[in-house]
């Protein structure tokens, strides 16, 4: 969940300004009335409320999030990036703070596909407590309309850190400088998806074959999921409102539903993060299928808005 948000600072909020440490993990033994210590394992605690949040090998580093934090902005600093642009700094928690992650969107470094309808850059720290996340510098555009996170595996820049070592300032400065290089090297692919036309039609068979596709049962005799391409068949609908029936507005139907688990009929339980990073993988394996290259890359289809 979102904790905090600043604009042109990025202080750390005191929900994150709190240590974690190693303890020993054991158990009661009740026929002898006296805990045994578990070997090569630990339990991962939070310093100021003893609060667990998981059990971990004994090779494990424990990483603090204020740390992370800190190489961040001064990587961020020593880039020049901070100098070329307003922007606007969120932190989210998630899990009772088993993971964490911090977004620093430029609010000036734009491309812009359609008039009017601006795409943002925005750089991204993730780790967590529990092992589901390594470090992370993740760079990714965002859609200012809707706050899409603009997923696409031909530019999309993720680098993993096992700990923090690799994790450092000069390594983080060469990684802003070239998502930003590739940020802008993107604009033209953006523009020729809003001015590539497609029909309902054509978005309707794509994902039957690929996100919506499963197998038939004696049960339930169809191919496809009938619930979500209902619903990512709405969405673009939506989208072709403002970007009218093009690539640009399917793209955003997608990277909408990859992004936002809250605006879909899930169950009320269940772990949003989880479920994001999970559509996230679909899209991109949707955007290297050969259904996107047919409608994406099409040149009579591009040419059809000039």
């Amino acid at each position: 969940m979102l904790i905090h948000t600043q604009e042109n600072n990025l202080a750390i909020p005191e929900k994150l300004n709190f240590q974690v440490e190693l303890k020993p993990m054991s158990f009661l033994k009740e026929s002898e009335k006296s805990f045994v210590e578990i070997p090569d394992h630990s339990v991962l605690i939070r310093k100021d409320t003893e609060q667990p949040l998981s059990i971990v090998g004994n090779r494990y580093e424990p990483t603090q999030y204020y740390d992370i934090i800190e190489k961040q902005t001064e990587g961020l600093e020593k880039s020049g990036l901070l100098k070329n642009s307003n922007f606007i700094c969120k932190d989210f928690l998630f899990d009772g703070g088993r993971r964490f992650k911090r977004e620093v969107v430029m609010k000036d470094l734009t491309i812009e596909p359609k008039v009017g309808d601006l795409v943002q850059f925005t750089q991204t720290a993730k780790s967590s407590h529990d092992g589901s996340l390594c470090n992370i510098s993740d760079s990714t555009p965002k859609r200012l309309a809707c706050d899409n996170g603009m997923l696409q595996a031909i530019w999309q820049l993720v680098f993993s850190f096992r700990h923090t070592v690799g994790f450092d300032v000069e390594n983080l400065v060469s990684i802003f400088n070239s998502s930003t290089e590739k940020f802008f090297e993107m604009e033209p692919y953006f523009k020729t998806m809003a001015n590539t036309k497609i029909s309902v039609k054509d978005v309707e068979l794509a994902l039957k074959q690929t996100i919506c596709k499963r197998k038939a049962t004696k049960k339930k005799n169809t191919d496809h999921k009938e619930k979500l391409l209902g619903w990512l068949l709405a969405q673009y609908k939506k989208e072709t409102v403002n970007l009218d029936d093009t690539v640009w507005a399917f793209y955003n139907a997608l990277t909408n539903w990859a992004t936002h688990p809250e605006l879909y009929d899930y169950k009320e339980d269940s772990k949003f993060y989880n479920i994001e990073e999970s559509n996230k993988n679909q899209v991109l394996l949707f955007f290297r299928s050969k259904q996107w290259e047919n409608i994406a890359f099409d040149p009579i289809r591009s040419n059809q808005f000039v």
